[in-house]
């Protein structure tokens, strides 16, 4: 297979496909988030492979891509590893095994394995630039203009969520 994927064009057109016809809570075309992202990331100077794993950040989370599948169109193994840390089923995935694996005497388990959500954020740090990628996601999800289109308690599950993520990503 010819490799498709080479310049961040190529990442965009490709998020474009992947999201099509997907629209957000506020009837928005989907792709307008991880666009959104992606300039947020360029606007703090990100290396080109962060640019383009936050255009790519949910498409192996929300659509019938897999990492494997953005590594053959060519697409950066870089990118393609901060967007393998962001998809939350992947991660919880890992989590089970680990966990299993922890259970039958195979492999110690720190303490901050003590949930999925915090796991998650501790593999995520371990990557700048998927840390780079998610406090962008998580500050493009707390705009008041997109948080105006939800149910107040619902407003307020996500704010108090973000900010213990934003916590776990950034805590020493």
């Amino acid at each position: 297979m010819q490799k498709c994927v080479k310049t961040l064009a190529d990442v965009i057109a490709l998020a474009e496909f992947a999201h099509r016809n997907q629209y957000d809570k506020a009837g928005m075309a989907y792709i307008e988030h991880p666009k959104r992202v992606m300039s947020n990331v360029q606007a703090e100077g990100a290396m080109p492979y962060v640019q383009m794993a936050a255009a790519l950040h949910d498409v192996t989370e929300d659509t019938p891509f897999t990492p494997a599948m953005l590594l053959a169109l060519g697409v950066p193994e870089a990118a393609v590893n901060i967007v393998a840390l962001l998809d939350r089923n992947h991660s919880k995935l890992q989590y089970e095994i680990e966990l299993a694996l922890h259970h039958k005497g195979q492999i110690p388990i720190p303490d901050f394995y003590d949930s999925p959500d915090t796991y998650y954020y501790y593999r995520i740090r371990q990557n700048p630039g998927a840390v780079q990628v998610k406090l962008a996601d998580i500050g493009d999800n707390l705009q008041p203009w997109r948080l105006a289109y939800l149910p107040e308690a619902t407003q307020d599950r996500l704010r108090a969520k973000y900010a213990k993520a934003i916590d776990l990503l950034t805590k020493d």
